[in-house]
């Protein structure tokens, strides 16, 4: 697992932790697995190798 340090717009921010807020609520962790989630859907959706999409499917599988 790695730590990441990353600037984001406050108003995406701010938006997208309303979204977790709505959907999961406001335990321990779900902003990480939100951010994962969102991560791998991103690559799967973008990433050109087959190789890396299936990597993302068996991870998005096992956390599910």
């Amino acid at each position: 697992m790695r730590h990441i340090n990353v600037t984001i717009d406050d108003e995406i921010l701010r938006e997208f932790r309303d979204v977790i807020y709505r959907k999961k609520g406001l335990r321990r962790g779900d902003f990480q697995k939100s951010l994962e989630e969102a991560m791998l859907e991103y690559v799967l959706k973008y990433a050109k190798s087959e190789k890396t999409k299936e990597l993302a499917k068996r991870v998005k599988k096992e956390k599910s």
